[in-house]
């Protein structure tokens, strides 16, 4: 903060501080502060009101529509049956099984399909030969459909562990190459420039510069990457699997179970949000300290 000023960065605005004393800089400071922090509350405020107003004509117009008779229950059902299917699920011990099953694959596919998609994304970065003639193929790659993918990593690795981590992890790869290959070749030419002019190697380059620059959309892309890999795993059990949510929401909808269906589905979402809000958390540490 500058000796003569008080900025405030919410609003870009600068209250002049030339001539005070120490004691009315300060106090011009702090109420510069608490009006920033009173106007990030009232975001905060608005924000939840709209989610939850959204969230309550949902759920209201749903169970409206059911209680006339405008939607068929037997393939919607309501909300409070939905409810007390997902209050049924959650004491059911094998639905942690499936949950657990899901859930280490997902996580598995995330870890091994990100860590290999920013390794490529950097390599590629380094080489253009590289990169321009590994294009087509890693194009033809991605544009297998992960449905057809499935059923032969069944028959490869069998019906556990392998096949829902690969076709998470063959998801989550394209994401975080694009990204981390994005970020890597947007850096400022000019910094680019100036740190080879200081002489700086390759390797100091990369760690000071460069991955700094490039870990917020890396970091940003992990949040799209894990979505994707709990869709690709359940994905995987829909097709074949011991355990998992996605083998529970076939045989569950095969027997007309809608409520406990839907009740699986909300569940998928909310461990799809765990995750976001997780890597949402470690995108804001890496973002305040690459500033």
């Amino acid at each position: 903060m500058s000796r003569s000023t008080v900025s405030d960065r919410a609003t870009g605005e600068e209250a002049p501080t030339c001539g005070l004393s120490g004691a009315d800089r300060s106090a011009m400071e702090h109420a510069v502060f608490a009006e920033r922090r009173k106007r990030r509350n009232r975001v905060r405020l608005q924000v939840w009101a709209i989610r939850c107003a959204v969230a309550i004509v949902f759920v209201g117009g749903w169970y409206f529509a059911s209680e006339r008779g405008l939607i068929n229950p037997l393939f919607i059902s309501s909300p409070d049956a939905v409810a007390e299917g997902l209050v049924d699920q959650l004491a059911d011990a094998t639905f942690w099984t499936d949950v657990t099953a899901t859930f280490a694959g997902a996580l598995a596919g995330l870890a091994a399909g990100g860590l290999l998609g920013i390794v490529t994304g950097v390599v590629f970065s380094r080489s253009e030969v590289l990169e321009r003639a590994a294009t087509p193929f890693l194009t033809l790659a991605n544009s297998l459909p992960r449905p057809a993918l499935a059923p032969i990593f069944i028959l490869w690795f069998g019906l556990g562990f392998g096949p829902k981590a690969l076709v998470a992890g063959s998801v989550v790869y394209f994401v975080l190459l694009t990204s981390t290959l994005g970020a890597l070749r947007g850096i400022d030419h000019d910094v680019v420039q100036l740190a080879r002019s200081l002489s700086m190697s390759p390797v100091q380059r990369f760690l000071k510069i460069e991955l700094p620059a490039a870990l917020p959309s890396i970091v940003g892309a992990l949040r799209l990457g894990a979505v994707y890999a709990v869709l690709g795993a359940v994905l995987s059990e829909m097709v074949g699997a011991y355990y998992g949510l996605g083998q529970r929401l076939v045989v569950l909808t095969s027997n007309f179970k809608v409520a406990e269906s839907f009740a699986v589905l909300l569940f998928m979402g909310i461990m799809s949000m765990v995750l976001d809000y997780a890597i949402k958390s470690l995108e804001h540490v890496v973002a305040s300290r690459s500033r």
